[in-house]
């Protein structure tokens, strides 16, 4: 490793090793994407798995809705918690993850002819460092005319808000959620915005498909837009947050040079993100 990168590199984790790290990296970097996606899959789900199994352990005498009362009080906040036991749902708690839940969106959103791609921390899980979330992040470049047959496709198996979705299209909001019912599991569906940057990123937006199979696809953001859009976001936390971070150089380690650093450049001048790209770039010893 050259001098510079030892220098100003940055583990993942501060009880890892550079060469450690390097060796990690190394294995990922040789996982076909359906390997990638499986190991993503796996702590997504262990996690989950470890959370209903503590709570069936300090509850154990808890009837089905209570524990899944608790459940989602533990995975998304006493907020959801309360909203969703208003929904009177009866059904039975089955564990899933991020992945699942993108495959059943976007078959949804494909036969629609919705554009869309998913973003955040299931991108980057997939194409750097992987690590928990509790959801997954889409963006849609949806039409006023598609609102409600997208509101009657999820409508049965989803909670989703007529309201929110309107008020994300007129641009009143940001985005809005679904919660697929059976599972918990929750997305955050953003509207693209109208500008160049938003543009290029639905663009050019990739198909993961583990290990060829085609029913199992969806689109992801690129690498390149993954890397932007957190610094984006982690410029607006003040730059205080680590977890962006840490996905951004997770990113950027796992990539290396396969990154179009000209395409990175070039918005990173135009997003005034000149300086947080070369400081990571460097921590991730791809300093040019």
């Amino acid at each position: 490793m050259a001098v510079i990168a030892a220098l100003d590199y940055r583990t993942q984790s501060t009880d890892t090793s550079i060469e450690a790290e390097q060796v990690q990296f190394n294995l990922w970097r040789k996982m076909t994407p359906g390997q990638k996606e499986a190991l993503f899959k796996r702590v997504a789900k262990r996690g989950a798995t470890l959370a209903l199994m503590g709570i069936k352990s300090q509850f154990p005498n808890a009837s089905k809705d209570t524990v899944r009362q608790h459940y989602i009080r533990k995975r998304l906040g006493q907020e959801w918690a309360d909203f969703l036991s208003g929904l009177k749902y009866l059904g039975e708690l089955m564990i899933e993850d991020p992945i699942w839940l993108a495959n059943q969106l976007a078959s949804v959103l494909t036969s629609l002819n919705i554009p869309y791609y998913v973003g955040g921390s299931v991108a980057s899980s997939l194409q750097g460092e992987v690590r928990l979330t509790q959801d997954v992040d889409l963006v849609i470049n949806i039409q006023t005319s598609q609102i409600i047959p997208l509101i009657n496709a999820l409508a049965e198996q989803f909670y989703i808000s007529q309201v929110a979705v309107e008020d994300a299209v007129s641009g009143r909001a940001s985005s809005f959620n679904v919660i697929h019912l059976t599972t918990t599991e929750k997305a955050d569906i953003f509207v693209m915005k109208d500008d160049e940057f938003s543009r290029a990123k639905m663009s050019r937006r990739q198909l993961h498909y583990p290990d060829g199979d085609i029913s199992k696809s969806f689109y992801v953001c690129t690498p390149e837009d993954t890397i932007l859009q957190k610094l984006v976001w982690f410029r607006m936390t003040d730059n205080e947050s680590q977890k962006q971070w840490r996905d951004i150089l997770g990113v950027l380690k796992l990539q290396g040079e396969r990154l179009d650093f000209e395409y990175l450049q070039r918005w990173a001048l135009s997003l005034n993100l000149t300086e947080p790209l070369a400081q990571a770039l460097r921590e991730a010893g791809l300093g040019r």
